[in-house]
């Protein structure tokens, strides 16, 4: 009966990691009824921790994507590994790319400032993880056998060994890390640019403040999100050889990708 239930439960973490990108969705229809009601508060303690948490774990995210292998830990909709990660990053927590988009939610929540939110998503990151990790850590079990086992006794599933001892890593490549990176870099840092402008408007249009871009105060918002387009844009060029002809052939194959 516990191991059908255990199989039950990796089945779900399965398709659950197939889908992980698009699972949020349906938080965005409790989500912003929630936004709408609490827009106008906060204040720069929120914001600056929330910021400060985005930051945290896109930098986990970055080092553990600048150095780990191609078929190990990447965005892929299916679980593959061609060799157990246990160095870095790995050193001291099982899942730190989990642990990276955990601290990257949580900022975002915090500089929305709801805390009826701020909790719903803990739970819900909670329970779709956990079931993800069942599944992931089944499928290395079956992988990698006993190596596995060894990695899981000393190494915690989730939160890090600040302490862990360090062991030889492959070099960090800034290279490899922003073409991994750049997409959810942009997205979290343009997510807080529109709620802290969202605050903005809902504290001008309170002031009686002209109903403009200069007279809402938002020209310094704007002004950051074009630099976030310009820059994903850039990246995005540079990853693809934009410049060296690549444009077409990355056009044909996101088309033959959205044909599927």
């Amino acid at each position: 009966m516990r191991e059908a239930r255990t199989a039950r439960f990796e089945r779900i973490g399965q398709a659950l990691f197939r889908w992980r990108s698009f699972t949020p969705l349906p938080l965005l229809i409790v989500a912003i009824p929630l936004l709408w009601r609490s827009r106008g508060g906060g204040g720069p303690v929120w914001t600056g921790a929330g910021i400060a948490l985005c930051a945290a774990g896109q930098a986990v995210r970055a080092w553990v994507l600048g150095q780990v292998p191609d078929g190990t830990s990447g965005q892929n909709e299916r679980l593959i590994a061609t060799e157990l990660n246990t160095s870095g990053p790995y050193a001291r927590t099982r899942n730190p790319l989990y642990l990276g988009n955990f601290l990257i939610t949580l900022g975002v929540c915090l500089v929305a400032h709801d805390p009826i939110l701020l909790g719903l998503v803990a739970v819900l990151f909670a329970a779709q993880y956990r079931a993800i990790v069942a599944a992931e850590e089944g499928f290395l079990r079956t992988r990698f056998g006993p190596a596995f086992d060894e990695y899981c006794a000393r190494v915690p599933r989730f939160w890090p060994r600040l302490g862990a001892p360090s062991r030889a890593a492959a070099p960090w490549s800034w290279r490899r890390a922003l073409r991994k990176e750049h997409n959810p870099l942009a997205a979290w840092a343009a997510l807080l640019v529109a709620l802290i402008a969202s605050d903005q408007v809902a504290r001008a249009r309170a002031s009686g403040a002209h109903p403009t871009l200069r007279g809402y105060g938002l020209l310094p918002h704007v002004a950051l999100l074009l630099g976030i387009l310009a820059a994903w844009l850039a990246a995005k060029g540079w990853k693809h050889r934009w410049a060296r002809g690549g444009f077409t052939d990355d056009l044909r194959r996101r088309l033959r990708e959205t044909a599927r």
